[in-house]
């Protein structure tokens, strides 16, 4: 059974590229100028810059070409970032007062969540962000005693999460649509191309059996009814025949020429294709063309008044046999054509 890949949620919405990347690229200028001018104290320590450059290389990791949804070990990174970076920005924090931009990390957190969310890990980018709130009240009220300024450091924070999710959740079942349209697009193009295709192979085969037989239905019709006439067309019939049933055998060559004198001489040839339909048999043209002389060979030595050709699959390779009423039976496969036999690997 063919399984048809889901959408490609990150390239639809545009969430990786040369887009993204500028995303990215804004994201960085904005959070340098942030802290080259309003780091404060949480910028004078070491842990401060370890959280600068994790969120930085969290915020190219989130727009990297990759699975959807975001895979587990990335996922599991950037909560790891956002509660690093939340816990080392906040505990160098004034614990009164209104901090102003040396809190960035809140900012830059939820971006990284947001981007979770359109990354298809909505609930745990949710997840971070009640994780950045209960690490900032609980620095509020180890510090203060007052759990309400960690509430109101991070509550717009909450509020710009899940407004965004909301709209992640509905550009993602946008995404999930223009999937669905183009590939109805996509198999209403196969269709066409597999109806042109079809109606080209009718068309040609239409073709050649006018060509075969067209003359003959002409004398037919012109009341052409004497026994070498009946004879004619007893072969061609037998040639048409050959061509349905034994499709990959026939051709308009040497293999018709010594089917046509057999059958002239009285003998009842049957032309068979039993290979598989479903293409597991591979059959090259060599193959094929070294068959048709060797079974062309054969019907001119043979002097048995009924004859099947037959090809058929053994150990998944094409096989052909040529067996007669009295018993006699030969088989002619890949390994009997001339390439395989001069080839020295063989």
């Amino acid at each position: 059974m063919t399984t048809v890949a889901g959408p490609d949620v990150p390239r639809l919405l545009g969430l990786t590229g040369p887009g993204a990347w500028a995303m990215a690229g804004l994201f960085w200028m904005t959070h340098i100028i942030l802290v080259t001018l309003s780091g404060g104290a949480p910028m004078r320590t070491i842990e401060g810059w370890i959280a600068f450059v994790l969120t930085l290389v969290a915020a190219v990791v989130v727009v990297l070409p990759g699975r959807y949804p975001l895979r587990w070990p990335l996922v599991v990174a950037i909560l790891g970032v956002v509660a690093f970076s939340t816990v080392a920005i906040i505990w160098n924090l004034s614990p009164t007062g209104w901090p102003g931009w040396t809190s960035w990390s809140f900012g830059s957190n939820t971006f990284l969540l947001f981007m979770l969310a359109l990354r298809g890990r909505a609930w745990w980018g949710a997840m971070g962000v009640l994780l950045m709130m209960a690490l900032t009240v609980h620095w509020s009220w180890a510090t203060t005693g007052d759990v309400w300024h960690g509430v109101d450091l991070t509550y717009r924070q909450l509020a710009t999460y899940f407004a965004g999710t909301f709209f992640a959740l509905w550009l993602r079942r946008t995404a999930r649509q223009i999937f669905e349209f183009q590939e109805a697009d996509r198999r209403r193009v196969r269709d066409e191309q597999v109806r042109e295709t079809t109606a080209a192979e009718r068309a040609r085969e239409l073709h050649r059996v006018s060509l075969i037989a067209g003359p003959a239905l002409a004398e037919i019709a012109a009341g052409g009814r004497s026994a070498a006439a009946r004879k004619q067309h007893a072969l061609i019939e037998a040639q048409l025949r050959d061509s349905i049933r034994g499709r990959s055998l026939a051709d308009d060559g040497e293999l018709t020429e010594a089917l046509r004198a057999a059958r002239s001489a009285g003998a009842s040839v049957a032309v068979l294709d039993d290979l598989p339909r479903d293409g597991s048999v591979a059959v090259d043209s060599h193959f094929i063309a070294a068959a048709r002389a060797w079974v062309a060979d054969r019907l001119a030595q043979q002097r048995a008044n009924e004859v099947t050709v037959r090809l058929t699959a053994s150990a998944g390779q094409p096989v052909v046999t040529f067996a007669t009423a009295d018993g006699d039976a030969s088989t002619f496969s890949a390994a009997d054509t001339p390439r395989a036999a001069s080839d020295p690997r063989g």
